[in-house]
């Protein structure tokens, strides 16, 4: 890519971040995948941080479809920062998540070792309401109050999968606790929750879960 080219398209990201309104958010982030895909040879490398940065807050403004795009089109690619793929796993499509899940495979964390109860987990999971299973996870498997919010409110069971899978919590465990956050799910739905446990590449969740952890030691440093 010229330098004519590379100004240009950085005026075209400048103009469409001071822009309001859906179509220009929208637009905003589909070029700046454009761009962490495909980056220039004549880019350095220490520009991506704030285009990534850029593409992170401009996510949260743009409608579900379009997040679910972006989630599709990012999960395979292995240029795709962690940090946008972790943004964008919620609204990911199905087939994609694990692939997003996988990027996480090289994340490692000594305290990952340590285990959970499963003994102890299932009576306070059986017995809590939707709030306080979300309190049951934060401190059973030391992950932040918002991930744990995410993982009883994702109806497909994937992210408690990942939760499960990343402990190496058995298959009957994980079980339980599906049909314990969705008590209501009619057969259909409570198959398709408990099959969500396969779908969980183990490296990965062992790597997600990590760096869920790692979110709780850095929100405590910055406390500190």
């Amino acid at each position: 890519m010229s330098l004519v080219d590379s100004k240009q398209r950085l005026d075209r990201l400048i103009e469409l971040a001071s822009q309001e309104g859906l179509p220009a958010r929208r637009a905003l982030v589909g070029e700046i995948a454009d761009l962490l895909l495909d980056w220039p040879d004549n880019y350095p490398a220490g520009m991506r941080e704030p285009f990534e940065a850029l593409f992170t807050r401009a996510i949260r403004d743009v409608d579900a479809d379009t997040r679910h795009l972006m989630a599709g089109r990012l999960a395979h690619s292995e240029k795709a920062p962690l940090s946008i793929l972790h943004g964008l796993l919620p609204d990911a499509p199905v087939a994609a998540r694990a692939a997003i899940v996988s990027h996480y495979a090289n994340v490692t964390d000594g305290a990952i070792r340590i285990g959970v109860n499963e003994a102890t987990l299932l009576p306070a999971a059986r017995t809590a309401t939707e709030a306080e299973l979300a309190q049951v996870l934060t401190s059973r498997f030391r992950i932040p109050d918002e991930i744990a919010a995410r993982v009883v409110g994702d109806k497909s069971a994937f992210l408690l999968a990942v939760l499960c899978k990343g402990t190496r919590v058995s298959r009957a465990t994980f079980s339980a606790l599906a049909l314990s956050a969705a008590p209501h799910a009619s057969a259909e739905e409570s198959y398709r929750r408990l099959s969500a446990y396969d779908d969980v590449p183990e490296d990965g969740a062992r790597g997600l879960l990590a760096y869920w952890r790692s979110l709780v030691a850095t929100a405590r440093a910055q406390a500190a």
